[in-house]
This record gives structure tokens, sequence and C-alpha cells, in this order.
């Protein structure tokens, strides 16, 4: 076939989740890297010469969207090598698009860091398996709660200091787009206002404020919290703390990570009675070692390895996760109780809001890019389309 002509491929009676509306029996037509058209199997004429794809039992959601991973498939983001490897590994598992997520390390290593991970990786050849686009980077501290620094060396831990997030940011060639803070720290809300200035969304996390504190950083501009609940002061009737602050406030979406380690499944069940399906973001906080079934790596400058189903650093503290979207979509269905249809929105179309991006990302529409995920009845992935393009499996390499 001239390389000039569009591949046009019908996927036909499949349950359709775009995810603003579900259709029971639909056809969804694609040409080239974008969606031609979708609807009602009854209503939409599969074009002659289409390759037809028969979805029968088969469910079509629009790509995934992860804020928050940190590699996977054996792969760290330390490399471009390591960042496509981690990126092939998660498109596997229906990820189309992702912020890269650092850690806090040395000043000199996150600068590093940052330059790498902007640069992205080549652009896709027809040669190459399709990655997902990288819209952005996360970068999570250094400007956390030694109180709250979970897994992290509190010696990589800094105060805010005028000035670093401009650095951040141009060492990232504008890519920078979530930071992750704790706005009680001395010079905490400052540093709000100067990531706003850069179009960085500052989101809480890794935090010990107080109600209080948290409700005058959302008044300020914080948009977003990290991993809900992890690394985070707790509830308590008397002194409710940030989560709930989080929680009770319309306008802020919240990150779950719902592996079963992370959260007790009452409690994601919680989060999504009172965000609702707007407002609740699933995220992966996946490890280099997501994918593995064994293995250790190295993380943030420590040694993290597989024990049993978690992913744990020499102190035993939680160092990630294991997951995928897929499994964190999945999960939250079957053991949270959340609808396929809201748990699909909160893997699709809540980030790319969250992000700005809801115009061309998360959603299955006429005119749009052709990223999709193909699940079978048991929400697992049976194929994975990134513009147009299957994803080949993926072969997990080997930890240290």
């Amino acid at each position: 076939m001239d390389k000039k002509t569009k591949t046009i491929r019908a996927f036909t009676h499949g349950r359709i989740i775009t995810p603003e509306k579900e259709i029971p029996d639909g056809t969804l037509i694609v040409a080239g890297r974008g969606i031609q058209s979708l609807g009602r199997s009854s209503d939409i004429r599969v074009p002659d010469g289409a390759e037809v794809i028969e979805c029968t039992g088969k469910i079509l959601t629009p790509g995934f969207i992860d804020i928050h991973l940190h590699g996977g498939g054996g792969y760290d983001f330390s490399d471009a090598e390591g960042l496509a490897g981690a990126a092939r590994f998660h498109a596997s598992q229906g990820t189309t698009a992702m912020l890269p997520t650092l850690c806090p390390e040395s000043l000199p290593k996150i600068r590093t860091n940052l330059a790498l991970l902007g640069k992205g990786y080549p652009q896709n050849t027809d040669d190459e398996s399709p990655l997902p686009e990288i819209i952005g980077l996360h970068l999570e501290g250094p400007f956390l709660n030694p109180k709250r620094r979970g897994a992290f060396d509190a010696g990589s831990l800094l105060l805010p200091r005028s000035g670093l997030i401009r650095e951040f940011f141009e060492a990232s060639g504008g890519a920078l787009r979530l930071m992750t803070l704790a706005p009680e720290l001395d010079g905490g809300m400052a540093l709000i206002r100067e990531a706003k200035e850069f179009g960085i969304i500052p989101c809480l996390g890794h935090s010990d404020a107080t109600y209080e504190q948290a409700a005058a950083a959302f008044h300020i501009g914080i948009r977003h919290a990290t991993h809900l609940f992890n690394a985070m002061r707790g509830f308590h009737h008397r002194a409710p703390g940030c989560a709930l602050s989080a929680l009770l406030d319309p306008e802020i979406s919240v990150e779950v990570v719902v592996d079963g380690h992370h959260l007790h499944e009452a409690a994601v069940e919680m989060v999504y009675r009172l965000k609702g399906r707007d407002k609740m973001i699933l995220v992966t906080d996946a490890a280099p070692l997501s994918g593995l079934q064994s293995g250790s790596c190295m993380l943030a400058g420590q040694r993290v390895e597989i024990r049993g189903e978690k992913a744990l650093n020499q102190e035993g503290n939680l160092a990630g996760s294991l997951l995928s979207m897929a499994e964190a979509l999945r999960l939250s269905v079957q053991r949270a109780g959340i609808s396929l249809v809201d748990a699909a929105r909160m893997a699709t179309l809540n980030p790319a809001q969250l992000l700005g991006l809801s115009d061309i990302r998360g959603r299955l529409f006429a005119g749009g890019e052709a990223d999709l995920v193909i699940l079978n009845e048991s929400l697992k992935v049976d194929a994975v389309y990134i513009g147009g393009r299957q994803v080949p499996e993926f072969k997990n390499r080997a930890a240290d």
C-alpha cells in the first residue's frame, strides 16, 4: 500500500465509552491517525475496503493519561533508553499520554533530569512502535515536608527558595507542567504563586498542612492533590488535615493509587462519594519495577525491591506502585465499586481537564486523535492504538 494512503479500520459492535457518553453497540471508524466517525452501529456505514475489527463483547475507551509515574517494565527515567523502555511498557497497558515524574534529588541532578526528559524521545517513524506522547513533566519535590517524606531521602528535600522554579522550568525547556509541594513550608505560598507565573500547576503532596493551611493554599492557586492520603497528614475529627480539605473543596482534583496497598478500598469509595466522577483521577505512581514479578532497582538514590505485591525501599516504605493504568481502572471497578464509565473518565478525561487538554485528549470524538484502548470483559487489555497505530506486545527487561 502506498504510504500516503490512509489505513482505514472499522471497530464494530463494541461497547464504546467516550467517556462523556456510552454507546452499548457502537462502531468507530479510524482513518490514518484520526477518528473519522463513531456512533451506534446501526447508524455508521463501514467504508469499502476497511479493515474490520470485530469488537463484540469488547470495551473501547480513550487512551489512558497517566500524570504520575516513575518508570515501568524494568526501566527508569534516568536516560533516553529508559524513558522509551518504560513508555513502551505503559503503552502496552493502555497509556497513550503521560507525564514522566521526577523524584527529589540534588539540585544539579534535578536540573539534569529535567533537561533530559524535557527533550523527550525521538519522533516515531514508520519502523518504530508508537509511544505515548509526553505531554509534560511532573516534578514531585524537592519542596516537601520531611515529616511526610514517604520513601524519599530527607537529605534531598529543600525549603522553598525564590528563583528555583524558574531554573527548573527553563531546564525542562518549558515542559514542566505539574509540581508537587508542601504549601505549609516557610515560603510555600510564594512558591505557589511563582509556579503559576510559569504555567506550572501546583499540587499539594507530601504535606503536613492543616485543614486551614491547605484551604489557604487552594485559594491561592493549588489545583490538585498528589496521591491523596499517602505521605499526607491524616484525618482527625478535631484536626481534619489537608486531605479532608482537598476532599471538600469542589475545585480541587485528587489522584488515587488503587493498588490495594496505598489505600483501603473503603477509602477509595469515600473519595468517589465525596469528589464524584469529575474530580477524581486514577494514577499509577509506577515504580520502574511495575510490570515485573520480582527484582530490585534504584529510585531517588534508594534501593527499591518487590516484596510480595509491593515496591518497598530499604526502610520498608512504599516506593511507588507496581500498577499499570489498565490495572488501576480494573481494580477501581472490581474492588472499589466505581462504575466502569466513571473509572474510564478518571483515567482519561479528568487528567486531560486538569492539564487544559480536554479539547484534544481524553475523549473519543470524530476528528480527534485515534488513541484508544480495547478491553475484554475482564477489563484486561486486548489492544491499544496510538494515533491509529497498534502498540505491540511488550517484553519486560529484567531488573537488577
